[in-house]
């Protein structure tokens, strides 16, 4: 997976609080890639919408078409449209171009009143646009307008989310920020209705809270997050931008469309009971050949829930880059990456964590530095060796179990026992047992008591990754023990 590409296709808004100026932020901001295609010139502050120029259709069209013809987005978010021929314009390079993950925010009117879309839009964007949509994003009264059902509670919202899939559009998501009491947004899928609570931020500082929350949902979208995860993600970057509002004129502010992503979303006892099972390494060195990203998507289809990146080459920004694209796509399928040595990449990609060996940087110095709710993982060899690192670590690579042939300096092979004995002295930390492991002895590993088995060549040097890892996590899972349950700790059977 590659950074996600996002169109957004929207008005102009010279106060910066909405439209395409907030789309592109946010979107940059999740860390996609934003284009643009401006549907309306706007004269606005934050007292106001006084004027609204509309972009011709044709000139609409001629923006699209260039950005298509040389890219194809991951993800589209649709808000302003001007009239008939813009929705017209809009659905006919839609489908044209076959473009998947839209996002159509059914902007209406300001929310000062002011209308942006006439009746013949309106009829346009329900017969035409709907259909080609992945999901619609409409406030209350946007959502009532649309299928003329009064909505006063969360069973007229999923009522209404019912008719707008009658309409065509694959699911209906109706933001309630306006509801009384607390905001609840209602997600209706064919499959029912999920219901997203959130809780109020006190602020007059609104302005262009749907341009945000459709832009973040499209950027979600593109990382390759299903609805449901990536619907609940943006209503809390939303809930982050409204506690940081930008007030710079004499009316109302808007949500900051900067930093919303959270950088502590998971916390520490989340992301440990990940570590199970087979996690994988990269290495740059054994197959040249094969990227990172090659590697890394192999086993998460295999089933890895822990990959690492181990790359000792590539210049700094480089491999910050490569480190957020490989955090996007362990994140889509609920798994950890976790950064090889370099507390600094960690950090600067907002990486699950960092694994140190003896010459990196101390554990508690790394602790520090990544916070309470980052994975600090330490390589051992003893209980000697792991005593004074234990009371900052969050887990123990103990090894190498059989000797390594991807690292010259890992020393004589320790054996299962080691794993018992580190295991029995730290009881509260998960044990994942490194070196030399593959499809020949990872069984006795798993009988052994660790959590998580680390490989590298039995993976990355073999034909098919994908299987590989596959093969190696059927039998970790078949064979593993857990320790014994009069033991303290939270270790679990991987499943």
């Amino acid at each position: 997976m590659k950074t996600p590409i996002v169109l957004t296709i929207a008005g102009s808004d010279p106060s910066g609080g909405a439209g395409i100026q907030s789309d592109l932020r946010a979107i940059e901001s999740l860390g996609g890639h934003a284009l643009s295609a401006i549907t309306a010139l706007t004269s606005q502050n934050s007292l106001g919408v006084q004027s609204v120029s509309l972009t011709s259709a044709s000139v609409l069209a001629s923006q699209l078409n260039v950005l298509l013809e040389d890219t194809r987005p991951d993800a589209v978010k649709i808000g302003m449209l001007g009239g008939a021929e813009q929705v017209e314009t809009v659905a006919r390079i839609l489908s044209q171009y076959d473009l998947r993950n839209v996002v159509l925010d059914p902007v209406l009117a300001s929310t000062g009143g002011a209308p942006l879309l006439d009746e013949a839009g309106r009829t346009a964007l329900v017969q035409m646009l709907l259909p080609l949509c992945a999901v619609v994003t409409p406030n209350l009264d946007e959502a009532q307008i649309l299928t003329g059902i009064a909505i006063r509670a969360t069973a007229d919202a999923v009522r209404a989310g019912n008719a707008l899939l009658a309409l065509g559009v694959r699911a209906a998501l109706i933001t309630g920020g306006h509801f009384a009491g607390e905001p609840t947004d209602i997600l209706v899928t064919p499959h029912g209705a999920q219901i997203l609570n959130g809780k109020r931020v006190d602020t007059p500082h609104t302005h262009g809270t749907g341009c945000l929350f459709s832009s973040a949902l499209a950027a979600y979208l593109g990382m390759g997050l299903e609805l449901g995860q990536a619907a609940a993600r943006a209503k809390s970057a939303v809930v982050r931008a409204l506690n940081n509002p930008v007030v710079i004129g004499q009316g109302r502010g808007y949500p900051s469309p900067l930093n919303i992503q959270n950088r502590d979303e998971t916390t520490h006892a989340e992301r440990l009971k990940k570590i199970g099972g087979v996690y994988v390494l990269t290495d740059s060195d054994l197959r040249p050949n094969r990227s990172p990203q090659e590697i890394v998507a192999a086993a998460l289809q295999g089933g890895s829930r822990v990959v690492q990146l181990r790359d000792k080459h590539r210049a700094m920004p480089e491999l910050i880059e490569l480190a957020r694209e490989l955090r996007r796509m362990a994140h889509a399928t609920n798994a950890l990456l976790i950064v090889n040595d370099r507390v600094d990449v960690a950090l600067a990609s907002d990486a699950d964590g960092v694994h140190l060996g003896p010459d990196d940087m101390s554990v508690a110095d790394a602790r520090r530095l990544l916070g309470p709710d980052k994975i600090v993982g330490v390589s051992v060899s003893s209980v000697e060796e792991a005593a004074p690192l234990a009371p900052h670590a969050s887990y123990l690579g103990v090894g190498a179990i059989y000797g390594s042939t991807t690292k010259g300096d890992a020393g004589a092979p320790v054996g299962t026992q080691r794993i018992w004995e580190i295991a029995n002295a730290f009881p509260h930390l998960p044990i994942v047992a490194i070196g030399g492991i593959d499809l020949s002895n990872i069984a006795e590993v798993a009988r052994t008591g660790a959590h998580a088995a680390a490989v590298i060549s039995a993976v990355v040097c073999a034909d098919d990754m994908e299987r590989a890892t596959q093969i190696l996590v059927d039998a970790f899972d078949q064979q593993f023990q857990p320790f014994p349950a009069s033991r303290e700790g939270w270790r679990e059977a991987p499943g």
